[in-house]
């Protein structure tokens, strides 16, 4: 049970596996953007690092909490965290994760959610 001065707080993590798929810094924006409008959410601050020889780690400071995506592009897995204290659904996490995937095309889309509200 929640008391009135607990904040609506909700994490959705998602596993995404596609392969190939093109590691580039712009076409992850893409996708982060995708996913950010789709939710209506509203971005504060970016930052990423491309680590070497591969993989790229893309931060999202949102008014809502924050978006992390990191690739695998070795594995072909691109891993993303959302943490937000806005009443979305993981219904509605996950369709936007498969638009914002579409051009990707891939083999599986797995998420899992924490309602702290339910905790």
């Amino acid at each position: 049970m929640t008391s009135q001065s607990t904040p609506t707080i909700k994490h959705f993590i998602a596993l995404v596996k596609a392969e190939p798929f093109e590691n580039s810094i712009e076409k992850l924006e893409d996708v982060a953007r995708s996913i950010i409008g789709n939710l209506d959410l509203n971005v504060v601050k970016k930052l990423s690092h491309l680590f070497s020889p591969q993989g790229i780690t893309l931060i999202y400071i949102l008014s809502e909490s924050h978006l992390v995506i990191r690739t695998w592009p070795e594995s072909g897995f691109i891993h993303i965290d959302m943490v937000t204290c806005s009443l979305r659904t993981e219904k509605e996490f996950e369709s936007s994760l498969k638009y914002a995937f579409l051009d990707y095309n891939p083999s599986s889309i797995d998420v899992k959610s924490i309602d702290f509200d339910k905790l």
